[in-house]
């Protein structure tokens, strides 16, 4: 339990009640318990606008971000706690209630002051309760770029933070929480996050010859960078097509697959490259979508596999990876619809395989993100703005929790099962659905 001297509330005397706060974060209260115990603040509830918060809230956190309980003073100074989305421990909630915000988690403070001349007197009564500061990296709060003279104390699995900024004094204490799962996910192509178990399953599809099997998967380049002059790969990639030209088509389409999985993994696109001439010469196609990126693969062999087997195994794994690669969606309508489409496609025709959880994902995804582009400031600057009557708005919130729950359900220890409760709750909450990334925080 983190203690502090008495002397820092003489150092803060417009937060009086810092030592309990920092006390309470260790104990994680629910925000139903601190509202009894500070009866008059501001609850304001998760949004997507806060350039106008006297706060800053965890970036790399946010989409777990619940609400804050704010306390202004006449001086100027802001005290927010941070209350986040209880960590999954039981089965969902059956209906959606907005009440359930009173069950988010304290995990951070945030207190900012104008006085700067306060810092002196903070460091030395932290000091004093929690040892030697140390000379610290920043918290992933937005704007921390701009933070200076920062100091970090940590102990009991708590880091607090004292900086200048533009603003003032900012002291700010949280719980070492991991990232959001999703913060780069997003924006990783699939096969990048576990290329193993696609490769394995297209590999046993295709059922080629063993070793050129085995010299095709140790040829796969996802996560070890761009693949260079490596012509014995080049070569391995040559005799897989031409073995696949007398396969039957739903072994054909699980070969093309799999050479789909190369030329991604391959990471090459710039037009002097000698190894994205080799893979064009073998009937990969690049084209510019978006300057300045340069040349892409147009995965056109991933397409091939999906026309040749659309009802099969290698068409649903093929279909499966592009419901993830939404740059590459054909289609004219906002991107979450054509991956809607698409989905429902895949579930009528493969209503109960391995692969039908993912599919439910993608689909709470897609759904979740046509929630998000309806709501105020959640259309990443007008870049896609849906405009959504209430009713609509409400079915779409419906979709994306039915979908993660069924996700949740079916596949409780994947890895992203985390992420569909926690997103989950929050839209039974009636939160604002986690914003799209595209990168990570600064």
């Amino acid at each position: 339990m983190l203690r502090l001297l008495p002397a820092i509330l003489i150092a803060l005397p417009a937060f009086a009640q810092l030592q309990a706060d920092i006390t309470a974060l260790a104990a994680r209260p629910s925000l139903a318990a601190w509202q009894k115990t500070h009866p008059g603040e501001r609850l304001d509830r998760a949004h997507y606008d806060t350039s106008k918060d006297e706060y800053e809230v965890d970036y790399l956190r946010l989409n777990r971000w619940c609400a804050a309980s704010v306390a202004d003073t006449p001086q100027g100074m802001t005290r927010a706690a941070l209350f986040y989305v209880p960590s999954p421990h039981a089965p969902l909630p059956y209906h959606e209630d907005p009440a359930l915000v009173r069950a988010c988690e304290l995990d951070a403070l945030w207190y900012e002051t104008p006085n700067e001349a306060l810092r002196d007197s903070v460091v030395r009564d932290l000091s004093a309760a929690l040892g030697k500061p140390e000379v610290s990296d920043k918290p992933d709060i937005q704007g921390s770029a701009l933070w200076e003279n920062v100091l970090k104390w940590r102990r009991s699995g708590i880091g607090v933070w004292v900086a200048h900024t533009g603003r003032g004094l900012i002291v700010y204490a949280g719980r070492e929480m991991p990232r959001d799962w999703d913060v780069y996910h997003w924006s990783t192509n699939v096969l990048e996050e576990s290329p193993a178990q696609f490769a394995d399953a297209t590999a046993r599809i295709a059922a080629l010859d063993a070793g050129l099997t085995s010299r095709m998967l140790g040829s796969l380049h996802c996560g070890a960078g761009p693949l260079k002059s490596d012509a014995g790969a080049i070569e391995t990639l040559a005799r897989w097509l031409e073995a696949a030209r007398a396969l039957a088509p739903a072994r054909r389409a699980a070969a093309l697959l799999m050479a789909d999985f190369f030329i991604t993994c391959a990471g090459v696109a710039d037009d002097s490259d000698p190894v994205r001439k080799r893979l064009a010469g073998l009937g990969a196609k690049y084209e510019t979508r978006f300057d300045p990126a340069g040349p892409e693969y147009l995965h056109n062999f991933r397409g091939q596999a999906e026309r040749l087997d659309p009802h099969g195994p290698a068409g649903e794994l093929a279909g499966l990876i592009s419901l993830a690669d939404r740059c590459f969606l054909a289609g004219s309508r906002s991107w979450p619809d054509v991956v809607i489409e698409k989905g429902e496609g895949m579930l009528k025709a493969f209503p109960d395989s391995r692969w039908t959880p993912s599919v439910h994902f993608a689909l709470a995804g897609a759904h979740a993100t046509k929630l998000e582009f309806a709501y105020p400031g959640g259309d990443l600057a007008g870049y896609e703005f849906l405009g959504l009557s209430q009713t609509a708005m409400d079915r779409e919130r419906s979709a994306a929790i039915a979908h993660f729950r069924y996700f949740v359900n079916r596949q409780p220890r994947a890895p992203e099962s985390v992420f569909a409760w926690q997103e989950a709750w929050r839209l039974l909450a009636g939160l604002p659905p986690s914003r799209i990334t595209f990168s990570g925080g600064d």
